[in-house]
C-alpha cells in the first residue's frame, strides 16, 4: 500500500514541477518577446525593460497565459509587424528555452531586434 501512495505522491510532485516550469518558461518567453517588441515600438534601455515587465504581468494575469501575446499584438497593431511574426517569435523563443544546451539567462538573445 505504501508503494501506491508513494507513486501517487511522486506523480503529484512531478506534475507540480512541470506546471511550475511551464509557467516560468512562458513568463521568460513573454519577457524576451516583450523586449523584441519594445525595439519595434522604439523603446530602449529602461523603457524596454519596463515594457517587458508589463508584458510578463499581462501574461500572468490572463487565464491560459495568453495575456502577454495579446498585449504585444495590441501594441504592435499600429506597426508593420504582422501578428504571425509575433507568433513566430514566440515559437523561436520557446524552442530556445527548451533547448538544453542554451546558457541560462541567454535563451532568445541571439534573436536581436
Amino acid at each position: 500500500m505504501q508503494t501506491i501512495e508513494l507513486r501517487h505522491e511522486l506523480s503529484e510532485r512531478r506534475h507540480a514541477l512541470e506546471e511550475r516550469r511551464s509557467f516560468c518558461d512562458r513568463a521568460r518567453a513573454d519577457r524576451l518577446v516583450g523586449l523584441w517588441a519594445a525595439g519595434h515600438l522604439g523603446l530602449r534601455d529602461g523603457d524596454a525593460e519596463t515594457y517587458a515587465d508589463e508584458v510578463v504581468r499581462a501574461g500572468v494575469k490572463a487565464p491560459g497565459g495568453r495575456g502577454g501575446f495579446d498585449r504585444i499584438a495590441a501594441d504592435l497593431a499600429a506597426t508593420p509587424i504582422h501578428v504571425e511574426a509575433i507568433r513566430s517569435r514566440y515559437a523561436i523563443v520557446m524552442a530556445d528555452i527548451d533547448r538544453p544546451h542554451a546558457p541560462v539567462g541567454m535563451q532568445g538573445f541571439s534573436l536581436g531586434f
